[in-house]
C-alpha cells in the first residue's frame, strides 16, 4: 500500500514587500520623460527657423575671421602662461626650470584638464603643483602661484565686467566703483608702509617668538596636535615669506587681463565669421564676461549648457538673432574647446611621452652602471 506524500512545510520567508511609492515613482518617471521629450519637440518645431539659420551660418562661415579667431584664442593662453611664469620667477623658481616653453605647455595642459574633465579643477591644480615643483619651485611657492593666478584671473574678469556694465549704462554709479578701488589702493599702500616701521617689525618678531614658545609647549603636552600645528605654522610662514616686486605684479596682472581680452576678441571674430558685424563692442564684452562668470561654477565639464545659455542670451540682448547667437556660440565652443582644449591634450601626450623616454633612459643608464660594477668585481 502506497503512503500519501507528506505535506510540504509552509515557507517561512515573508512575501517581498512592495514599497508604496515605487509604482508612483515609475509613473512619474515616465511622465517626466514624455514631458521632456514633448518640450524638446515643441522647441525644435517653434525654433526651426532659428536652427536652420544657425546651421547655415555654421556650415558656411567667413573662414578668414574664423582662422584669425583660432590664432587669437591660442594667444590668450600664451598670455595666461606669461602671468604664471612671472609669478613663478618672482616666487623664486629658477629661470632655466621655469622656461617659456615649459610654462606655456603647462598652461595649455592644465586648462584642458580643467575644462574637459569631470572635477577638472582638482586635476588641473594637482598637475600645476606637480609640474611647478618639478620646475624648481618650492611647495609653498607653487601653492602660492596657483592661488594668486586664480585670484588675478578672477579679478581681471570682474574688472572687465564692471567696466563693460558701467559703459553700457547698467544701473550703478561709476564714482562708487572708483572710490572703492581708491580705498583698496590706499589700504594696500598704507599696509606696505606700516609693516616696514621699526616698531611694527619688533612687534612681529615678538609675536613670532611667542608663537614658537606656544608650539613647543603644545608639542610637550600633546605631541600629535603639536606636530600638526607646527606643520601648519611652518607652511603658513613659508607662504608668507614669498615676496614679489611691483614689476612682477604688473606683468602678472597685465597677463591676466590680456588673457580675457584676447579670448573676448576671439568671440568677436567668431561673431564676425557668422555675419554679426554690427554688434556693439561693449555689449559683446558684457555678454562674454557674463558667460565666463557662469563658467566659474563647474557643474558640468566645460560648463556645457550653462555657459552656452548665458552666451546666447547675452548675444541676443546685444542685438543678434537667436539663430546668429546659436551659430556664434557653436563656433566659439569649437575654437575654445576643440582647438585650444585639443592643443592642451596634445601637449599633455607629448609631455607623457618625454617623461616615459626619460624614465626608460634613466633605468637603462642605471642598469649599465650596475653591470659595470658587477664586471669589475
Amino acid at each position: 500500500m502506497s503512503t500519501p506524500p507528506a505535506p510540504s512545510a509552509p515557507s517561512s520567508a515573508p512575501p517581498a514587500a512592495v514599497r508604496p511609492g515605487a509604482a508612483w515613482w515609475r509613473v512619474a518617471r515616465w511622465f517626466l520623460g514624455v514631458l521632456l521629450v514633448g518640450v524638446v519637440v515643441v522647441e525644435l518645431v517653434e525654433g526651426r527657423q532659428d536652427l536652420a539659420r544657425a546651421v547655415r551660418a555654421v556650415s558656411d562661415p567667413h573662414w578668414g575671421s574664423l582662422m584669425l579667431a583660432v590664432v587669437v584664442d591660442l594667444a590668450s593662453m600664451v598670455a595666461y602662461a606669461v602671468m604664471q611664469r612671472r609669478l613663478l620667477l618672482g616666487a623664486g623658481a629658477p629661470a632655466r626650470g621655469a622656461g617659456r616653453r615649459a610654462v606655456t605647455s603647462l598652461a595649455f595642459t592644465a586648462h584642458s584638464l580643467s575644462v574637459t574633465l569631470p572635477g577638472g579643477p582638482v586635476f588641473s591644480t594637482a598637475l600645476n603643483f606637480r609640474r611647478m615643483t618639478a620646475m624648481g619651485a618650492s611647495g609653498p611657492a607653487a601653492s602660492w602661484v596657483i592661488a594668486v593666478s586664480g585670484f588675478l584671473s578672477a579679478a581681471a574678469l570682474a574688472a572687465l565686467g564692471a567696466v563693460a556694465g558701467l559703459a553700457t549704462g547698467a544701473r550703478g554709479d561709476g564714482s562708487h566703483l572708483l572710490v572703492a578701488v581708491g580705498v583698496v589702493v590706499v589700504v594696500l599702500v598704507a599696509a606696505r608702509v606700516v609693516r616696514r616701521q621699526p616698531a611694527v617689525v619688533a612687534r612681529r618678531r615678538a609675536l613670532r617668538r611667542r608663537a614658537a614658545a606656544g608650539l613647543a609647549e603644545l608639542r610637550e603636552r600633546r605631541p600629535r596636535v603639536g606636530a600638526a600645528a607646527g606643520a601648519a605654522h611652518s607652511l603658513a610662514a613659508r607662504l608668507a615669506s614669498v615676496r614679489v616686486g611691483p614689476a612682477t605684479w604688473a606683468w602678472a596682472g597685465g597677463g591676466a587681463l590680456l588673457n580675457w581680452l584676447l579670448d573676448a576678441l576671439a568671440l568677436a571674430l567668431v561673431c564676425r565669421a557668422v555675419g554679426l558685424d554690427d554688434l556693439s563692442v561693449l555689449h559683446l564684452l558684457l555678454a562674454y564676461t557674463a558667460a565666463m562668470a557662469a563658467a566659474s561654477f563647474p557643474v558640468v565639464p566645460a560648463g556645457l549648457g550653462v555657459v552656452d545659455a548665458a552666451l546666447v542670451v547675452g548675444l541676443v540682448a546685444a542685438g543678434a538673432t537667436t539663430g546668429e547667437a546659436l551659430a556664434a556660440d557653436v563656433l566659439y565652443r569649437v575654437v575654445s574647446l576643440g582647438v585650444v582644449g585639443g592643443a592642451g591634450w596634445v601637449l599633455w601626450g607629448v609631455h607623457r611621452v618625454h617623461e616615459r623616454r626619460g624614465a626608460a633612459s634613466g633605468a637603462g643608464a642605471t642598469r649599465e652602471a650596475l653591470g659595470g660594477v658587477g664586471g669589475e668585481d
